[in-house]
């Protein structure tokens, strides 16, 4: 396994420890977080919202990027937001 699939891997567990759900695919269903190792980014993250939702909700959806970047900080990765917060950027 590649060092990203391996950070891939180690960020879906930690999530997946935390209570998210993570999504089988790199689609992220409603609610579900989408994870994929993107070789140019890094780990990418998503979280499953409609974009109508994502527009309604930011509240929400700021408490969500917000206990996730938490987490993967806790965790010692270094992690960026992406396409204007829709995105966050693991990348170590």
């Amino acid at each position: 396994m590649s060092t990203g699939e391996d950070l891939e891997q180690l960020v879906r567990r930690e999530l997946t420890n935390a209570g998210f759900i993570i999504e089988p695919t790199p689609m992220s269903a409603d609610g579900g977080l989408g994870v994929w190792h993107d070789p140019t980014r890094g780990v990418v993250i998503t979280w499953g919202a409609s974009a109508e939702r994502l527009v309604k909700y930011s509240t929400i959806r700021d408490a969500v990027q917000l206990a996730l970047r938490t987490i993967l900080a806790d965790a010692g990765h270094q992690v960026r937001e992406d396409f204007n917060g829709l995105e966050l950027v693991v990348t170590s």
